[in-house]
């Protein structure tokens, strides 16, 4: 008898061990994908500034002005642009497209912006799904930054050649 109280009380304690051990993983697990300001700013890319003649356009222009400032949230890991209202995500993305102002309104530019639009939506799927690793959810946000950079570049690229005064011969 006394050896199966012995027995009983072992296999009691390892149960408790093993119960703990697994809640501990779980949290591990759901921890491992919160993406914090550090791991934001590891992510390696190259950052372009609007040149001060855009700045002059787009100033004015709400619908950028949201996009961007959302992205810059995504610096601090805030994505709450994502989370407050899916409907506003949506019809400013839309409105992205469609309100451009005329002077920047060319192809590279649209196409840039359709990139943008697109990369925010797959990193909207891939915070919003429960299977995604963080790795692949820093994956999306990098290519959200390195879209961000691709279309103010194009943006400044525009206004470069703008100013160009290329006289052609006769």
């Amino acid at each position: 008898m006394k050896y199966l109280s012995i027995i009983i009380l072992l296999l009691i304690v390892s149960c408790n061990k093993e119960v703990k051990t697994v809640v501990l993983e779980g949290d591990v697990k759901q921890d491992t994908l919160v993406i914090s300001k550090l791991d934001v700013g590891a992510i390696k890319y190259v950052e372009y500034v609007l040149d001060a003649k855009a700045k002059n356009t787009i100033g004015s222009w709400q619908t950028y002005n949201d996009v961007i400032n959302a992205i810059e949230g995504f610096k601090a890991a805030n994505f709450e642009f994502f989370v407050d209202n899916e409907e506003i995500f949506i019809s400013t993305l839309n409105e992205l497209e469609t309100t451009i102002p005329e002077k920047i309104d060319t192809e590279p530019i649209k196409a840039r912006f359709l990139v943008l639009k697109t990369k925010l939506y797959k990193l909207k799927q891939q915070l919003e799904l429960s299977n995604s690793s963080k790795d692949e959810r820093l994956e999306a946000l990098k290519e959200v930054f390195e879209a961000n950079a691709n279309l103010t570049l194009q943006i400044n690229k525009k206004y470069e050649k703008d100013a160009q005064k290329i006289v052609k011969p006769y």
